[in-house]
């Protein structure tokens, strides 16, 4: 997945450069990494600002760009339905409605090494208390549970990855639908 990302980040950076890009710089003019443009010219490639950019957040850790009615896009890539996201690893999640959401649906929270120090629960459209018996399965554990409505979920999540914090998402899809 992060060669697929680093692919397709190294495309969008030479689309980018081509539409971007209708004259050759000076030879003596620096690009912002440092690489003088007589040697990226030399080497047949130009700098782009999505040279810049880390669809995966600090440390390889990726944020959701946004929903769509049928899904989640994050890093780019659509996951129909609603998703568990923490750094790199991104999974379906087989919650739809609030009442789906129990110790067990949250296990992957548990079983990832090292665990998150927070859990982010987004509900749906509205912000909805969780089952009883889920709350107390995460009282007595090293993560923390926050639970926010899914679209301030998502702002909140995308906040603390770009920080560099370790934040585990399970987002359900406000308006859920299986199509």
């Amino acid at each position: 997945l992060v060669d697929l990302a680093m692919s397709l980040r190294r495309a969008l950076a030479r689309a980018a450069s081509a539409v971007s890009s209708t004259s050759r710089p000076s030879a003596d003019a620096t690009f912002p990494r440092g690489v003088p443009a007589a040697t990226a010219s030399r080497q047949r490639r130009w700098y782009s600002p999505l040279d810049d950019v880390n669809v995966y957040g600090k440390d390889a850790t990726q944020v959701i760009d946004t929903y769509t009615p049928r899904g989640f896009v994050v890093g780019g890539v659509e996951y129909r339905g609603s998703v568990f996201l923490y750094q790199e690893l991104s999974l379906l999640w087989s919650v739809n409605e609030l009442r789906d959401v129990t110790p067990e649906s949250l296990l992957a929270a548990r079983a990832v090494t090292p665990p998150p120090a927070l859990l982010i629960v987004g509900t749906g459209k509205t912000l909805e208390p969780l089952p009883r018996e889920t709350l107390d399965a995460f009282r007595n554990c090293d993560t923390a549970l926050e639970v926010l409505d899914t679209p301030n979920a998502i702002a909140t999540f995308n906040i603390l990855v770009q920080e560099g914090r370790s934040v585990a998402a399970a987002m359900i899809h406000p308006g859920y639908s299986q199509q």
